[in-house]
């Protein structure tokens, strides 16, 4: 069905840094192989980022490829997240 990903951070996000922590993963023009969607936004001083994947293992292999990046661009860790399977997702077309 699916396999959704939330990221939050509630506090010391810079969003011009991750966008360019997501250039160097390939950027926004074309999601990464298994990702079906994502959502960034910022939230007061923190943001939020949610991805729908195929599946778990398609997620985890995009986090193990670039969770070097995180260090890398000193991301601060969220502060929360959370991983589910999806029971409904649909997309207007």
């Amino acid at each position: 069905m699916g396999f959704c990903t939330l990221l939050e951070w509630d506090d010391a996000f810079d969003m011009d840094r991750y966008q360019a922590m997501v250039e160097r993963s390939g950027g926004h023009e074309h999601l990464p192989e298994g990702c079906l969607s994502r959502i960034v936004g910022a939230v007061d001083a923190g943001a939020r980022v949610i991805e729908v994947w195929r599946g778990p293992d398609d997620a985890r292999l995009f986090s193990e490829r670039y969770s070097h990046l995180l260090a890398e661009f000193k991301m601060p860790t969220p502060t929360r997240s959370s991983a589910f399977e999806t029971t409904i997702y649909e997309v207007l077309r």
